[in-house]
């Protein structure tokens, strides 16, 4: 026995359910009478009349004039309207959600039941033991006796709804009970599966003592979504799209999105981050929850426990995954008779799309469950930790020397040098050729080598190599079979076969995964790659285009010349050696001579050993390496590095960074905001504040005590306990070494002396970078500037404790100077902006205006702006035409490379102004206007397009996703010029000298002389170029939206910056239902607590700024 839909909130008093309180079905005619009811008993607070013209319509607060409904609408129509104007049910009343269901069921109450003396009822109670008496209550006739139901019952009462099924024999019965139990209880503590996953409660069983008989329960299920109507399609699916509320999105993806995805999440979630199998998901095992209007939520319920594994084996992993790719065909079947336009192919290749994204990056313990024959093996994805240690301790390694470059630029830039064969590429269809060519007689073997013919069913596949021939006969189990076969005539063969033909059949290799992204992120590091390989010169042209396409383009390879005199081991560290002085920070090969010979050479070089996947290689499995060096498979990391660990922020300072295209968007995540009060959010600001004048008064203190500060003290130890203040490890960015104590006696002295707060300039604070969704989701100033003005704060309480005039801030906005921006976003960002200066405190010593504004008074020049803007348009121009020549299309980073070198030459720029062309660009691809198509995510798109922005010729993805690449790159280059042509003016004004004395905060570009500052710490990004957050241990941070999500935040709403765009994120394990978990419903009218999802107020009491 199981309660229906939340048993743990109580109906409203009234009399049993019968079958005339059904709801009408979907198609039924709507009737003004009823309807209303409805409205007014789910606290809709709408009604439905007639119009003047004899339609029905839908009137009430926010409906405007009223809302058509039509002549002759169904209640499909009253609930697509609802829908539409956003509005939910908000009463509470689980008789009738039951009854709702009902109606939509494929099938009724089946059955019939028999009464059960209450004397031969046991009640097995689940942990819930009062939920289950109280159901058990409900059931209990006045004779004392249970409804024993022959199938499936239903019983309304005045207090509860509960559902009654036959269950079987006891310990069938409880397996059901304990396995809900469990499953629940994971489900209640993991937000992200609680995202995708509800479980059907199943309280209690009741077993008839004298038959051994049990009864158990059992939200619309896959039948019920599926059912076809008149014309043959699954008419509540219909409904359902159709009750979408962003009706530009297309039908398919809102689809993949809302039932495709959520299956997959939640036996991805279970299996891989809890180690439980669900292996019911098909037929009547789960169902798809629905809002009270038949909009889907995007979570599916399940209802069967029997097959809830907590230690599954690969046999019944396998079996699982068989149960849920039939309920993905039936789906798919289902939403394709809905499309007539789309075929049944288009569908499925779009869930297949889905999978592989479910399955990739999984625990290596679950790739290996779900290794064994089963639908989903082709898609299983992993990629083993001492693989991702080993790629990115060669990245440390190559920042590392990047830095030690920076300050000596006499050393040599870092490389890693990479084998093509075997190793960069992967000859997969050659070998595969040789193999079926020598599987016939010849000569060493006469009668053939039958399994050679179809390879593919081989456990490992032979090599060129000869080194690795020998592993591959034992391994294949071919020398057993075939003792009398000369193995080394028949390698022979292969080997001939496989070096035939070379021009043909080198464009057939393919490239190792991950090589094109390793490649990015050792460039990204300071670094670069040279591919060194044994092919021949008169191969290279076939090499380099196998790399270009697959997106390592320009790639620096060695070929060997065509003497081949010597062996290839000494010609490839010859070759190396001809690039002069060059830093090897490793080598990666697949030979271990080729290993020890460039080790030798470069005696810093880590040695890396790439063994391909299902090819010999030099060493039996169980065998060390020779050399001792590391072993990988392919290049590729994980996109979140610690996500075993939890919640993390990515901690980049860019975009580039980060593995767009493989981090998961989480559209879901918007469906669990948190939507704070006006009071909880003015608690948050107050815990920040109140921390940052605690962190103020500890440094201001040990500033007094260690300098000796009081009234009488001279401004030689004001400006010396002012350094010690400015340069506390919260506020300071870079080395101590760049900003001197006579660097502050510059910049302050004066103020000092005459007693007055010292001026203090900081630049920025644009707009959000929100226009393509991936850093923010929308314009305004959000928790990150708010904790940035609070930093301010904590700058100026600590220095009036030294000084007590303490500190002037002068903040200049950049909002249109460097790009041409909207009056009203500018504005929008500044007015809030200033709100959260009043509000942090600092109103009264913070100025925020223009920065164009303030030069223009400062500098004493009139009509400065006008003449500023001429020149900008005269520098753009000069710019422009000298770099015509230059198309950004055409192989992005070379043209870059090409431009870097064009623009050192050019003298009518500043030096340090014209040579951040490639940097800026690099930077203001990624916050430049998207085009998104319609019908689509705008979220999804930027992710298609950013995941290899550079790469403009991708074979792998659409000819759109390709223009709109080319589109982003065109938009930056157009920003960039005038970008420069606008710092080259500034230099030309003198806009650094706006302010005689001051103390510049340097954001950025941090050198001698400057003060680095921080707002928020971590990894530098600034306030506006993300989203601000909260971590797991509540520290105000920034970061890029796409990562949030990716690792499981939520939005946070909050009435002091609006409904539109979240006021930060936070991990979904700090929030909470503000009920138990089947109470995720709208709360009951009047109730003071807003519904949803509430922060964790322990969490957010502990708000604070990072100390470093």
């Amino acid at each position: 026995m199981t309660a229906r839909l939340t048993p743990e909130l109580a109906a409203p008093a009234s009399p049993p359910a019968t079958a005339a309180d059904v709801p009408p079905g979907l198609w039924h005619p709507l009737t003004v009478p009823a309807a209303n009811d409805l409205l007014s008993a789910g606290g809709y607070g709408l009604r439905v009349e007639r119009s003047a013209g004899g339609s029905l319509q839908l009137s009430g607060a926010g409906a405007g004039a009223g809302l058509p409904l039509g002549h002759d609408p169904n209640w499909s129509d009253l609930y697509r309207a609802l829908v539409r104007l956003r509005r939910t049910r908000r009463v509470f009343d689980p008789a009738w959600l039951h009854r709702l269901t009902r109606s939509l069921a494929a099938d009724r109450d089946t059955g019939g039941s028999v009464p059960l003396p209450a004397d031969r009822a046991d009640l097995l109670p689940s942990t819930r033991r009062q939920l289950a008496e109280d159901c058990f209550a409900a059931v209990l006739g006045p004779n004392r006796s249970v409804p024993f139901p022959a199938e499936r019952i239903t019983v309304s009462g005045p207090e509860r709804t509960v559902q009654l099924q036959a269950a079987g024999p006891r310990e069938r019965a409880l397996r059901q009970l304990r396995g809900w139990e469990r499953l629940s209880s994971i489900v209640e503590s993991d937000p992200d599966l609680r995202m995708h996953c509800a479980t059907q409660p199943v309280p209690a069983v009741v077993v008839d003592t004298g038959t051994g008989s049990a009864m158990r329960v059992s939200a619309a299920d896959l039948a019920t979504l599926l059912q076809p109507v008149n014309d043959g399609t699954p008419g509540l699916l219909r409904v359902v799209l159709d009750n979408r509320f962003e009706r530009r999105e297309d039908e398919l993806e809102y689809f993949l999105e809302h039932f495709v995805r959520p299956l997959l999440r939640t036996f991805r979630l279970a299996l891989d981050v809890h180690g439980i199998g669900l292996f019911a998901l098909g037929g009547g095992g789960i169902a798809f929850e629905l809002s009270p209007e038949l909009q889907a939520t995007g979570r599916i319920v399940v209802t069967d426990y029997l097959r809830v594994s907590h230690e599954p084996t690969r046999a019944e992993v396998s079996s699982g995954a068989r149960a849920l790719v039939e309920t993905l065909d039936e789906l798919s079947a289902g939403f394709s008779r809905l499309e007539s336009a789309r075929r049944e192919s288009r569908v499925r290749r779009a869930v297949d799309r889905v999978i592989a994204e479910e399955l990739r990056f999984l625990g290596p313990r679950t790739a290996e469950l779900l290794s064994g024959e089963q639908p989903l093996q082709c898609y299983v994805h992993t990629v083993p930790e001492a693989q991702d240690e080993v790629l990115n301790s060669v990245l440390d390694r190559v920042q590392q020397r990047t830095r030690r470059r920076r300050w000596d630029d006499r050393l040599p830039q870092p490389a890693v040098v990479i084998d093509v064969d075997l190793c960069g590429l992967v000859p997969l269809q050659r070998i595969l050729d040789a193999a079926r060519s020598v599987s016939g007689p010849r000569p060493g073997a006469p009668d053939g080598i039958l399994e050679l013919a179809g390879p593919g069913t081989l456990p490992v596949l032979p090599t060129h190599a000869a080194a690795t021939w020998h592993n591959f006969v034992s391994l294949s189990g071919l020398r057993e079979r075939y003792p009398s076969v000369d193995w080394e005539e028949v390698r022979a063969d292969f080997t001939r076969s496989f070096l035939a033909r070379p021009r043909e059949k080198l464009r057939t290799d393919s490239v190792n995964a991950g090589l094109a992204r390793f490649v990015w992120d050792v460039q990204d590091a300071g670094g670069r790659v040279v591919f060194c390989t044994g092919r021949r010169e008169r191969f290279r042209e076939h090499t380099e285009e196998v790399l270009a396409t697959a997106g390592v383009p320009d790639a620096m390879l060695l070929c060997l010349s065509e003497d081949g005199g010597r062996p290839r081991t000494e010609l490839k560290v010859e070759k190396l050696r001809e690039l002069g002085d060059v830093d090897v920070v490793a080598v990666f090969d697949d030979e271990l001579a080729n290993r020890i010979a460039v080790t030798k050479e470069f005696g810093g070089a880590i040695p890396v050993a790439v063994e391909i996947p299902g090819l010999a290689a030099e060493r039996l499995p169980a065998q060390p390496v020779a050399d001792a060096a590391a072993v990988i498979a392919t290049f590729e990391t994980t996109p979140r590095p610690g996500a075993r660990s939890g919640q993390r922020l990515s901690n980049t300072h860019s975009l580039e960074e980060l593995q767009i295209g493989a981090l998961r968007k989480n559209r879901q995540a918007r469906r669990w905001a948190v939507h704070l009060t006006e009071q909880e959010s003015l608690s948050i600001v107050d815990s920040v504040v109140a921390d940052a004048d605690r962190a103020a008064a500890r440094t201001g203190r040990s500033a007094v005590a260690k300098f000796g500060i009081d009234e009488r003290s001279e401004p030689e130890q004001v400006l010396a306990a002012l350094h010690h203040v400015f340069t506390r490890k919260q506020f300071i960015k870079g080395s101590r070494a760049n900003y001197q104590p006579a660097d502050l006696r510059r910049d302050a002295e004066p103020f000092v002396r005459r007693g007055e707060p010292i001026e203090v300039v900081l630049l920025g604070f644009p707009v959000k970078q929100c226009l393509n969704r991936l850093k923010a989701g929308g314009p305004l100033p959000d928790f990150a500037e708010l904790g940035a003005m609070a930093r301010l704060r904590e700058l100026q309480q600590a220095v009036s404790a030294v000084h007590r005039p303490g500190l002037h801030f002068n903040i200049l906005t950049d909002g249109r100077h460097f790009r041409s921006r909207p009056h009203a976003i500018t504005d929008a960002y500044q007015k809030k902006l200033r709100e959260y200066v009043d509000l942090v405190g600092i109103g009264d010593r913070t100025s925020v205006e223009e920065i164009d504004a303030v030069a223009e008074q400062r500098l004493g020049l009139p009509g400065l702006k006008a003449e500023h803007a001429s020149r900008v348009a005269r520098y753009r121009r000069l710019l422009a035409e000298s770099l015509r020549s230059f198309d950004i299309t055409d192989n992005p980073l070379r043209t870059l490379e090409l431009v870097h070198l064009r623009t050192a030459e050019m003298g009518e720029f500043a030096p340090h102004v014209i040579g951040l062309f490639r940097e800026i660009l690099m930077s203001l691809v990624y916050s430049v206007p998207v085009v998104v198509p319609a019908g689509t995510d705008r979220l999804e798109w930027s992710t298609a397009v950013y995941a290899d922005i550079y790469n403009v010729t991708d074979q792998t993805v659409s000819a759109e996703v390709r223009q709109a690449r080319c589109a982003v790159l065109r938009r930056a280059w157009h920003t960039v010029l005038r970008y420069m042509a606008t710092m080259q003016v500034d230099e030309e004004f003198g806009y650094e000298r706006m302010f005689p004395n001051r103390v510049r905060l340097t954001l950025s570009a941090v050198r001698k002389g400057c003060l680095g500052f921080t707002y928020l710490g971590g990894s530098g990004l600034l306030p506006w170029q993300g989203t601000g957050v909260l971590d797991d241990r509540g520290n105000v941070a920034v970061d890029f939206a796409i990562s949030l999500l990716d690792q499981g935040f939520v939005p946070v709403y909050s009435p002091l910056l609006g409904p539109r765009q979240p006021w930060l994120m936070v991990p979904s394990q700090r929030t909470h239902l503000t009920g138990a978990i089947g109470a995720a419903v709208p709360a009951p009218r009047g109730s003071r607590t807003p519904p949803g999802i509430r922060l964790d107020p322990d969490f957010a009491a502990r708000a604070r700024l990072r100390r470093k």
